[in-house]
């Protein structure tokens, strides 16, 4: 029968774990689909900073990070004050940013073609399709995801700091991510 060779750190970490000296982590992977519902027109506001409490309390992770995805390409998540007329200002400065109102060739339908297995073909898809390319230009400038650090189970952003979900391009029904990664 073979022999194994254990190493001395080895040795030393089954003999303090076989005492209680030493608690064996586990790593955690944890994701969740949050269900936002439906947003209110144009750019929206939606503080995510209880449901990633909830997620990192739920998964047990005490030290580790929590990842947020935005599902769509024409929304957004950050962080900064959830104060109402500072909301404002950045609807103010992303209507100057990428108005609306302006030209872009996303938006010129009649030049787009839609899947080639849309029901009713390149017509219905272009009375369906919104002309919302300032929402696509805000959400790359923006940026669609934002990491969080966890420690002693607790998620680390300061006072005033919020994590939000940006809605560039409703009203929609609308989902975010939420994936806590860490040691228990």
């Amino acid at each position: 029968m073979p022999t194994t060779t254990i190493s001395a750190p080895a040795r030393a970490v089954r003999a303090n774990r076989a005492r209680g000296a030493v608690r064996a982590r586990s790593t955690v992977y944890a994701y969740e689909t949050i269900a936002l519902g439906r947003t209110l027109t144009g750019t929206h506001f939606i503080d995510l900073t209880e449901h990633i409490d909830a997620a990192v309390a739920k998964s047990g992770v005490k030290n580790g990070v929590v990842h947020v995805l935005s599902r769509h390409t024409t929304t957004a998540v950050t962080i900064n004050e959830n104060e109402a007329r500072l909301m404002d200002d950045a609807r103010m400065y992303f209507a100057k940013l990428a108005p609306a109102t302006d030209f872009y060739l996303h938006n010129d339908l009649d030049r787009r073609s839609g899947p080639a297995d849309w029901p009713g073909g390149d017509e219905a898809w272009r009375a369906q399709e919104p002309e919302n390319c300032h929402a696509h230009l805000l959400s790359m400038v923006i940026g669609n995801s934002e990491t969080i650090p966890v420690s002693e189970g607790k998620t680390t952003l300061g006072t005033w700091q919020s994590c939000m979900f940006v809605e560039l391009d409703g009203p929609r029904e609308r989902t975010v991510g939420i994936q806590v990664v860490g040691e228990r």
